[in-house]
């Protein structure tokens, strides 16, 4: 082990450290408005750390931490499940995984949060309120439906219509470029 060990461990310290703004940014996309973000990316430079010797020099680090990041966070999702929290589903992480992974640099990221802060500032009052709720608070999807004397299979149809809108909107905005936010 000696002195190829330290080596060793300097390197994957030097590609973690480098790494950390766009491991902050992939979790921060895949768990938008969960204040667990910075304890998710703990987590995972931890296990990074405890599986470094599995790590294969030359191969894609990047890559190998996103997909460690992604497994924590569907750990992160199954716990919170259990409060009734539904963060991202399955498959539009696994698209901010890919869309992350084949990204050079953090930029992309920041034209997505411009883009979906600008789209989010075009809904309407209600439909913001309905996405607060579900994605900012510790209320259940059943008790607000019981508040705002909905079902919450009314709801949850509002809820995908919403995404569609978001996800359509920032499509958009990120293809002919930022527009005026109203």
């Amino acid at each position: 082990m000696g002195l190829f060990s330290s080596r060793f461990d300097d390197e994957v310290v030097a590609q973690l450290t480098s790494h950390q703004a766009e491991l902050l940014a992939y979790v921060h996309s895949l768990m938008p408005g969960d204040p667990s973000v910075k304890d998710v990316v703990q987590r995972t430079n931890v296990v990074v750390w405890k599986k470094r010797s599995k790590f294969k020099e030359g191969t894609n680090f990047r890559s190998w931490i996103f997909a460690i990041a992604r497994l924590e966070v569907r750990a992160h999702h199954k716990e919170r499940k259990r409060k009734s929290w539904l963060v991202v589903d399955d498959e539009l992480a696994d698209r901010i995984t890919a869309t992350m992974i084949e990204s050079s640099d953090a930029q992309p990221i920041d034209e997505l949060r411009i883009a979906l802060e600008a789209c989010m500032r075009r809904l309407k009052p209600t439909e913001k309120e309905l996405i607060d709720h579900r994605y900012y608070s510790d209320q259940t999807l059943e008790d607000y439906a019981r508040s705002q004397d909905r079902t919450v299979g009314s709801l949850k149809v509002s809820l995908f219509r919403i995404r569609a809108t978001l996800k359509r909107c920032i499509e958009s905005q990120i293809t002919t470029g930022p527009t005026s936010a109203h």
